[in-house]
């Protein structure tokens, strides 16, 4: 569904993410800092990737 690079930016991206089982990856500061794997879950603050939660507001998920 999305092209590598996408940046999953709202919470129906995410939402659809989770849905087709879509490997991201996990940026802070333009710095990756997971390199991911499938979205677990999200809430109003946090991705879940790998058992490791990665809050929203400081966090950018890109498609792999």
């Amino acid at each position: 569904m999305f092209k590598s690079g996408f940046i999953l930016s709202t919470d129906a991206h995410i939402a659809a993410a989770i849905h087709n089982k879509t490997p991201v990856t996990a940026w802070m500061e333009n710095k990756i800092v997971d390199y991911g794997g499938v979205i677990e879950s999200q809430n109003d603050y946090a991705v879940k990737i790998n058992d490791e939660y990665y809050v929203k507001a400081a966090c950018e998920f890109r498609v792999r």
